[in-house]
């Protein structure tokens, strides 16, 4: 053959190959209405082209269509616009029929029904049928989904690859979209669709990531009257306050929280997700027991049992600590406790060692429970500066309004190391036992403050009051009284019981009784302790103990100020009265009320 025949059959050989290649585009309709009735005979579909039809041979059998509309029965799925390839089987076209293996949806408008998805007849879809096999790849990009039912569920630039090699086969799938403006990816998902839909048992795995968190469950489902998923989960949140306000999933305390992870076998079905055996995480803080949420009531409740080693609770009483503004008063900003009270709890916590902003309990056993707004937590028992401390604290709205109320009971409690622990000097030790009950009601913790009512007593047993010399200002008080306002500040004062019964009403603690003894002095306080404006308005009588009692005190102190800057400072009018040198200077009388004062006429 001659070099002139071997070129020409090469070019036609190649034109050949070019026309395989390009795509055609086709004028009737016939190839969209053989595409169609595959579709509709294996899928149910309804398909319709409004733009271009192409067709190419090579490398492999395949379709074009634009302006596309895909309608399943029931409307359960809508498919509008955008453009549909597919991938045809040789065989099958050989011989005159169009089987897919291949569909790719791009920049199509996806809208569907959930309940209609349901009523389908899935086992009778999925079946293999003789006339043709399902498509092996279903490919979505660039699309987006909207459900006509789950309003909350719509999905923007939407990214999906399905593998699925046969009915007996396991089907594959990964994929991307943005759900509220959030990037969620499903890097691995897997299941047998032909198994779930005759109601048997099918192995699956799944993992959703998204930037709060990511889940991954490998395990069984089966569906049918009472579907159910068992196996092993894994919950991580990198920030559950993220996560609830991005889900708008309520949760409580859900904006209090950080990092959580939940670990272990799990069970869903339609009633209950329960964690039988349950690791979980919070923030560094590792816990186990038993972990679960109903579904079945009004509102979802979760509820558990859990056990700790170390257990930080400070974030959950943050709010607590924010009661008071930079300058030191209390919050005008109205109480809202919508946003803490997501969802219903009934959770039983128990720790080695727990912290609470600064206090600190060993061997804690506690309890929290949430309901639409009202919250109540409470210590079962505690152990507390080597000593013991039970409490009860609830929050609840009513009438615009938030009711706070607190009771407790302590005893054997050490009070330097407690006065330490937050942050205050040691001016007083000892053993301390006593009870406590506070109540107020308002829309602000201020106004909380102003209607607070309740009780207080208080009794430390063998102590010292640390800065105080008492015992030293006594002896010189009956020499030379004027010397003794000079040198009452350090050293110690020792005594036996120290004790104090507070009356709150109105924001205002009343002093009812309170008394210092020793065997060498007796104190008495009496005044007032303002809440409201954080201040102190008392008078401490010290006398010395004689078998005689003294027509009055032999010291007195006022004790005034501001909680975080007390003011000592004896009371010159006494020891004036009590100064032979200096009581003549000012009359029979004694000293007048509008005297200059005190300390600077003694000098």
């Amino acid at each position: 053959m001659s070099r002139r025949a071997v070129l020409l059959i090469a070019l036609i050989s190649l034109a050949i190959l070019g026309a395989a290649a390009a795509p055609w585009t086709l004028s009737g309709a016939g190839l969209s209405s053989a595409v169609g009735e595959h579709l509709r005979v294996r899928y149910g579909f309804d398909f319709h082209v409004a733009g271009r039809s192409t067709f190419a041979v090579l490398p492999t059998p395949r379709v074009k269509f634009e302006d596309v509309k895909l309608a399943a029965p029931n409307q359960a799925v809508l498919v509008e616009g955008g453009t549909l390839r597919g991938e045809l089987r040789i065989l099958p076209l050989i011989f005159g029929r169009v089987e897919i293996s291949e569909i790719a949806l791009s920049d199509t408008a996806i809208t569907a029904s959930y309940q209609a998805l349901r009523s389908l007849d899935w086992a009778d879809l999925l079946e293999d049928r003789p006339h043709g096999r399902q498509a092996r790849r279903l490919i979505v990009m660039s699309s987006s989904l909207r459900w006509t039912d789950l309003k909350e569920a719509s999905l923007d630039k939407l990214n999906v690859l399905v593998n699925w090699a046969g009915s007996d086969k396991p089907l594959y799938a990964t994929g991307s979209a943005f759900w509220r403006n959030e990037l969620v990816t499903v890097a691995e998902a897997s299941l047998h669709p032909a198994l779930l839909a005759s109601d048997q048992i099918s192995p699956i795995s799944l993992t959703i990531s998204a930037p709060s968190g990511r889940l991954t469950v490998t395990g069984e489902a089966q569906l049918g009257e009472d579907p159910r998923i068992t196996g092993e989960s894994l919950i991580e949140a990198t920030s559950v306050r993220d996560f609830a306000r991005w889900s708008r999933v309520e949760l409580p305390f859900g904006s209090l929280m950080q990092a959580l992870t939940i670990e272990g076998d799990a069970s869903l079905n339609r009633r209950r997700l329960s964690w039988p055996s349950v690791a979980l995480t919070l923030g560094t803080d590792k816990l186990e027991g038993t972990l679960a949420v109903r579904f079945d009531a009004e509102r979802p409740v979760i509820s558990g049992t859990l056990a700790a080693g170390s257990l930080n609770l400070s974030d959950f009483f943050r709010p607590l600590t924010q009661t008071r503004t930079a300058s030191g008063t209390w919050s005008e900003e109205a109480i809202d406790l919508s946003h803490t009270t997501g969802n219903d709890l009934d959770l039983r916590l128990s720790a080695t060692t727990a912290q609470l902003g600064l206090m600190r309990l060993d061997d804690m056993a506690a309890s929290v429970l949430v309901r639409p707004g009202r919250i109540e937590a409470s210590i079962g028992r505690a152990s507390f500066h080597d000593g013991m401390l039970k409490g009860r604290l609830s929050l609840a709205s009513a009438n615009g309004a938030t009711e706070f109320k607190s009771q407790g009971t302590f005893d054997a409690v050490d009070v330097a190391t407690f006065l330490a622990a937050m942050g205050e000097p040691r001016w007083l030790t000892g053993r301390a036992q006593g009870q406590f009950l506070f109540e107020g009601a308002g829309d602000s913790p201020v106004e909380v403050i102003r209607q607070a009512h309740g009780r207080t007593s208080v009794t430390v047993k063998e102590g010292e009051l640390v800065g105080l010399a008492l015992n030293d200002a006594l002896r010189r008080v009956e020499k030379r009284p004027l010397l003794a306002s000079l040198n009452w500040k350090g050293g110690r004062t020792p005594f036996d019981q120290a004790q104090m019964l507070l009356n709150l009403k109105d924001g205002i603690g009343e002093v009812a009784e309170s008394r210092i003894q020793s065997p060498t002095l007796v104190t008495n306080l009496s005044g007032q302790i303002s809440l409201v404006d954080r201040s102190l308005k008392l008078k401490a009588d010290v006398s010395p103990v004689t078998t005689v009692p003294a027509p009055a005190p032999a010291i007195v102190f006022e004790v005034g100020g501001g909680w975080d800057n007390v003011i000592v400072t004896p009371d010159a009018r006494s020891l004036i009265q009590r100064s032979g040198a200096a009581k003549p200077l000012f009359g029979p009388e004694g000293l007048p009320q509008s005297a200059p004062l005190p300390l600077a006429i003694a000098q």
